[in-house]
């Protein structure tokens, strides 16, 4: 594993006793860092003095096949006390009042901390997260001895007013091309010096945007196929050999066809919603739309969001989440330069077709503008 890289702002967030982070939501897209954030946390606050009690759960292979999620998060928590927690047992209700009680007196002689990792795998189990709020989350907090940090693909849906009042909320972003992600792409290239070591570094960045599992991914290729200097038919072995298989198995490991491929279509487009995405696709890639009915990307766009935690809602619409939609897009555009640019157009005239719909207000001008933003970069694309 390379050395972890510098996420002094994010570590501040968890670690320094200055910082009032008494509920943390840490959240990015897979592979993005927050797993390796958590445990160099982690090790941090044990290594101080005096040491932190650090209590880490996953959820995702320790608690969301339980038969009772509840219960096997207090197990999971009294387990790695170090016999600090004695708990008499009666029920997961009465066990988790005890741990508060007894982690809230233990935080008036050393740091305690409470980290829940992969809180995607139990995102749509709003019973749980409702019993995590009245039992341990919302206690803990109303106390405010105790820190908690929770990390995710999305925020954890938290409802309870005294729960959403305090939690701070964290998105953790790609490695500045500028320093971090340059210094790990250094770090695992290997066997080049000098301008050809600048040309693979530039290379990796190019193509991970800074996402540092890609970033390895995409290092290690280079180190292995490296032609002697980047070419066209380099950077495209490079896509379908390496960045394309990530994006499947890592990024869209869990969607299901056609929504892959849909996907790839959907990364030209800044925004879109199941209307904009049906008519797009109609000018682009008919076949994925024929046959189909509205509710199937209405439905299908829903389930994305909250269960397959690849698209985001911002104010105007969906969009793929954090730097997914960079690295599918820009995949797409060096594989195949012509279908980039019949998505662009075809988004162009997408837009242009809805600014007509609308007439003569200030909306349809906004579509306008976005129609010509898409005709310009299909211009772009044709010139290079």
């Amino acid at each position: 594993m390379v050395t972890f890289q510098n996420r002094q702002e994010a570590l501040n967030q968890v670690c320094d006793p200055t910082e009032q982070n008494i509920l943390l939501n840490i959240y990015g897209e897979a592979g993005i860092g927050k797993s390796r954030l958590l445990h160099e946390a982690a090790d941090r606050l044990r290594a101080k003095s005096p040491p932190a009690l650090v209590l880490y759960v996953d959820l995702k292979p320790q608690i969301a096949d339980a038969e009772n999620q509840g219960e096997a998060v207090v197990r999971a928590l009294i387990a790695q006390s170090q016999g600090r927690l004695n708990v008499a047992w009666q029920s997961a209700e009465y066990a988790a009042g005890q741990v508060v009680a007894q982690l809230t007196e233990l935080a008036a002689l050393v740091p305690v901390f409470l980290m829940f990792d992969t809180t995607e795998a139990l995102q749509e189990e709003m019973a749980f997260w409702r019993w995590m709020e009245v039992n341990l989350v919302g206690p803990l907090a109303v106390e405010g001895q105790v820190r908690q940090v929770f990390a995710g693909r999305v925020p954890v849906p938290w409802r309870r007013i005294e729960v959403r009042r305090i939690v701070r909320l964290l998105p953790l972003e790609p490695l500045s091309p500028q320093d971090a992600a340059r210094d790990l792409a250094r770090e695992v290239v290997s066997g080049l010096e000098g301008a050809a070591l600048e040309q693979a570094v530039d290379l990796v960045v190019e193509f991970s945007f800074g996402h540092p599992l890609l970033s390895e991914a995409v290092a290690e290729f280079v180190t292995e196929h490296w032609p002697g200097s980047p070419t066209e038919a380099f950077s495209k072995a490079l896509c379908q050999e390496q960045v394309q298989p990530f994006i499947k198995q890592d990024f869209f490991e869990t969607v299901e066809p056609p929504w892959g491929e849909i996907l790839r279509w959907a990364s030209v487009l800044d925004w879109f919603d199941a209307t904009i995405l049906q008519r797009y696709l109609m000018r682009v890639a008919p076949q994925l739309v024929k046959g189909r009915p509205d509710y199937f990307f209405i439905q299908g766009l829903n389930r994305l969001r909250i269960q397959n935690t690849v698209v985001w809602r911002e104010e105007r619409g969906d969009r793929l989440h954090g730097v997914i939609g960079d690295i599918v897009r820009h995949c797409f555009k060096v594989t195949d330069g012509e279908g980039y640019r019949r998505a662009c157009l075809g988004a162009a005239e997408m837009f242009e077709g809805l600014a007509d719909e609308f007439g003569d207000v200030p909306e349809a001008e906004q579509y306008r503008r976005e129609a010509e933003l898409y005709r310009r970069r299909a211009e772009q694309e044709g010139e290079e």
